[in-house]
């Protein structure tokens, strides 16, 4: 996935910190589709600088895909897998469905858990799955 960014702040180690715009599924071609309800979000991130980037450069950046999608799957489908999970087991130990429910909540949260000490553990380690390619 190769996306233009923004360098914000060089850091240690020869690692930026970027602004990118998130991409939608739409595209953003309004013409198509007769407006656009997709919001203009931006996120932070972190990438290698592998050409001396400097604060204020608008950058082109690659994204390698397949760290991307264990990131995804981890935030978002893990919680919700785990939802069910413990739902289930608590159905099969003869829970009634409020118990089982609280239970499921609590395998949602344990998710997110798990997702949030995986983000620290990638950001400690300069997992990062950006890399800036070049200037422009």
């Amino acid at each position: 996935m190769i996306q233009k960014a923004v360098v914000k702040k060089i850091l240690s180690g020869n690692y930026a910190e970027i602004e990118v715009q998130r991409q939608s599924a739409c595209g953003h071609d309004c013409s198509h589709c007769g407006g656009c309800g997709a919001p203009q979000e931006r996120i932070q991130a972190v990438a290698k600088n592998a050409v001396d980037a400097k604060v204020g450069d608008i950058v082109t950046i690659e994204g390698e895909n397949k760290e991307i999608m264990r990131m995804a799957a981890i935030v978002y489908t893990l919680p919700l897998i785990l939802f069910f999970v413990f739902f289930v087991i608590a159905s099969l130990c003869g829970l009634g469905e409020g118990a089982s429910g609280g239970l499921g909540c609590l395998g949602l949260v344990v998710g997110i858990a798990i997702a949030v000490g995986y983000n620290k553990k990638v950001k400690k380690n300069g997992g990062t799955p950006f890399t800036i390619i070049k200037k422009g």
